[in-house]
């Protein structure tokens, strides 16, 4: 059947003839353009807002400011998945340059432009803050002085905030006793790795379009949590859910910029004033200002025996949120609990805070705070090998966690498949072969070569929910509707061939919904690797209600019993004698339902201890081994990547293609991130916000020799997440790759030419060389 077989995406022919229907394209009769006037300050007192001149220019039908939302109670005018912290156009402050001020709906772009123009804002400055660190320290400026209205919209969210700080949460881990871990290590390690803020880049921006009529809120948006943007119109208009309709189209990307409310709230109350349908669509510098990756500063420190054992685990992870909490306080859970990697330690301790600071909101981003993490752990097991005179693989086999071991958060392990996949990565590099030859290299020469290899752990959400509904029709054609989100990645791919394979019916004859959330059932979210897990069983549910409703159906017109009866193709048939059956349409006629429904809901459970971070963080874990082989030119720093190879663990693949292409591009993704990848600030200000001066990987940059290879498990049925698994280990291992060529440790993202020489010098005059 479909599970298993290299089917084409179901919606190939609308992709090559470019019919997909984008919300970027989506229009409706009288629909005006929306365009948002952008703060230039990143942090300031706004004290007027004068809109008269933009309303009275020709062609200009609404302007929305914070005129429209203070000293009224008909809207709740702040949103957020977490903390209500984030106005839809400023109120009282702009916390970072690009936040919107004000909004314009006009007869076409030109004019809305022309009105942006002729907004009067009146500012007081503040000072600034865009450093993790310092936003932390006594006399810094303060974001938010008083704590925003917090509702949590996640069962897996553990709140720790501090009033008058840029303390935006924190996420405490604690298990055995560290103190006694590091007094009994023969060796104590600590380093401090940071990253920086990145951009997602998706090929499509933001968009949104919005009409609000006869009391209705109906959005078209490219969002990955639709139910969840519904929640939040709903909040904001004080309205029934009922009343509010959220409809995603396929979406050109998104990589967890488009999780959870951005421009929908802005683009509806711009509709609501204007009483016409508005359409924002984001230029591609406007998209910089939207969502980014977090920043993190994280001091990592590691005791360990002589033998190589790990003993003790200590980490304090300041992540950059940005001006406004969105699921910050979330992702540093994850970000920190990551840190102790896929690796045996009696003893935890984890600090892991959420800052506020006058930088564009960080958000969801592929890898959700693990990739952080990983860049510390694995580049410190490097180090600790060293000093350790070990072999950095080596040092990852003795302490890698098996079946039966307990995880940082307390709970047992099963299904870990560690051991093959630091095989397989160490196979596809030579690794072996290059540490036996080490002494035969000339490390005089001026360009060298270094390999690694490096593995990471990562969860998905829990508890999280998902469910689907199945219509069987008249014709024996199976209609899937799910509000999980197509965003390249093959989902309604997936689904359908899930859905097919369980209800025996051709993978052609089955259609899978777009998200509707006035037809659709209830997703959590398109993110953190769990739709073919999560929604991909409560499909398998849906249909398997189906197939025994047709059953039941068949025994009474064939007059045997439901367990004489089997599926195949379409049909129901008697055992054993396959000249008696009947076909799925003919029993939906016979039923006369018009169809029959099938209804599936799958939940996860899990949760931690607020004090100690204990509990079931994750119903997945997720597994993954890299391996690269680096060049560097020691005359000009640059670092070439000649071998890149990543795999990942995915229980059952439903298409090996889809998985393939998920490890690839999650490769291809790190490695923008380890070379060349950052958001720079200046005065508080975006210095490359846009695709000229923020450089994404080019075909030119990605290796010639780029494998995969996903591990399955014989008979099993379980699905492991595969589309983010294979991203967080590559940056540490083009870094170890780095170190192992040249003999200098960077700890800085990314790792630029300019880095690379100014470490080499470092260590030629007697420093530590990073």
């Amino acid at each position: 059947m479909a599970i298993g077989e290299r089917v084409r995406m179901i919606d190939a022919h609308e992709r090559v003839t470019g019919s997909i229907d984008y919300v970027l394209n989506f229009q409706l009769p009288g629909m005006l353009v929306g365009k948002l006037l952008h703060s230039p300050h990143p942090h300031a007192r706004v004290l007027n807002v004068d809109t008269s001149r933009a309303e009275a220019l020709p062609g200009v039908v609404a302007v929305l400011s914070r005129n429209d939302l203070i000293d009224q109670d008909r809207f709740f005018p702040y949103f957020g998945p977490v903390i209500r912290d984030q106005a839809i156009v400023a109120i009282d402050k702009v916390r970072f340059a690009g936040d919107i001020v004000a909004a314009v709906a006009a007869v076409n772009a030109d004019v809305a432009q022309e009105a942006l123009d002729l907004i009067e804002v009146t500012y007081e400055e503040l000072p600034s803050v865009t450093d993790e660190m310092q936003a932390m320290e006594p006399g810094a400026p303060i974001l938010h002085e008083s704590l925003p209205k917090i509702a949590a919209s996640f069962a897996d969210i553990l709140l720790d905030t501090r009033e008058g700080t840029n303390w935006c949460n924190r996420f405490k881990l604690r298990k055995g006793d560290v103190n006694r871990g590091f007094a009994e290590a023969d060796l104590v390690v600590e380093n401090v790795f940071h990253s920086p803020g990145a951009q997602h880049v998706p090929l499509e921006p933001h968009v949104s379009a919005a009409q609000v009529s006869e009391g209705k809120v109906t959005v078209w948006t490219s969002s990955q949590t639709p139910h969840l943007v519904r929640s939040q119109l709903a909040e904001i208009f004080k309205i029934p859910l009922s009343k509010v309709r959220v409809i995603v189209h396929t979406l050109g990307g998104g990589y967890g910029a488009k999780c959870y409310c951005k421009i929908e709230p802005v683009a509806a109350l711009l509709a609501w004033k204007a009483q016409r349908p508005v359409k924002i669509a984001l230029r591609r510098e406007e998209d910089f200002l939207t969502a980014s990756k977090h920043g993190a500063t994280i001091r990592i420190k590691t005791g360990v025996m002589n033998d190589g054992t790990l003993v003790a685990h200590q980490a304090i992870c300041h992540f950059n949120t940005g001006a406004y909490a969105d699921v910050g306080p979330r992702l540093i859970k994850n970000g920190g609990y990551s840190t102790s990697g896929p690796y045996r330690f009696p003893h935890v301790w984890v600090d892991s805070y959420a800052v506020y600071t006058n930088t564009v909101p960080a958000g969801a981003f592929r890898g959700f705070g693990v990739s952080q993490g990983a860049w510390a752990y694995e580049s410190q097991m490097d180090i600790i090998a060293e000093k350790l005179g070990m072999d950095p693989l080596e040092l990852r086999r003795i302490n890698m966690l098996v079946d039966g071991d307990t995880f940082a958060t307390g709970e047992p392990l099963r299904d870990l498949h560690y051991g093959e996949l630091l095989d397989d990565a160490a196979t596809a590099i030579g690794y072996d072969e290059w540490k036996r030859d080490r002494a035969a290299r000339k490390p005089d020469a001026r360009i060298l070569r270094g390999r690694a290899v490096t593995s990471i752990i990562k969860s998905t959400v829990t508890p999280s929910t998902s469910s689907a509904t199945a219509k069987l029709n008249e014709d024996g054609s199976l209609s899937v509707l799910t509000s999980s989100v197509e965003m390249g990645q093959g989902a309604k791919t997936t689904l359908a061939q899930i859905a097919g394979h369980y209800a025996d019916v051709p993978y052609e004859q089955v259609s899978v919904s777009e998200p509707d959330t006035d037809t659709t059932p209830y997703d959590q979210q398109t993110s953190s690797s769990r739709t073919t897990f999560s929604m991909g069983e409560a499909v398998k549910l849906a249909v398997r209600e189906i197939k025994g409703e047709l059953l039941d159906l068949a025994a009474q017109k064939l007059e045997v019993s439901t367990e004489d009866l089997e599926t195949k193709d379409g049909r129901v048939i008697v055992r054993g004698v396959p000249d008696r059956s009947l076909s799925y349409g003919e029993l939906v006629r016979a039923s006369r339902q018009g169809n029959l429904l099938g209804r599936g809901t799958f939940a996860t459970s899990g949760g931690l201890d607020h004090e100690t971070g204990q509990g079931v963080a994750s119903a997945r874990w997720m597994q993954a081994a890299t391996s690269c082989e680096v060049e560097v030119d020691t005359d000009t720093g640059r670092v070439t990547i000649l071998r890149l190879h990543a795999n990942s663990y995915a229980g059952r693949m439903i298409n090996p293609l889809h998985c393939e292409l998920q490890i690839e591009g999650s490769t291809i993704f790190g490695l923008g991130q380890a070379l060349f990848e950052e958001m720079v600030y200046e005065d508080g200000r975006l210095q490359n916000g846009n695709l000229a001066e923020y450089m994404i990987p080019s075909f030119k940059d990605i290796p010639t020799d780029l494998s995969t290879f996903v591990l399955e498990r014989p008979g099993s049925e379980e699905v492991h997440g595969i589309g983010e698994t294979a991203l967080p280990g590559v940056m540490p291992a083009i870094a170890n790759a780095i170190y192992d060529a040249i003999g200098v440790r960077i700890t800085d993202l990314p790792i630029t030419p300019e880095k690379v020489l100014r470490a080499l010098e470092s260590r030629r005059n007697g420093g530590a060389g990073s």
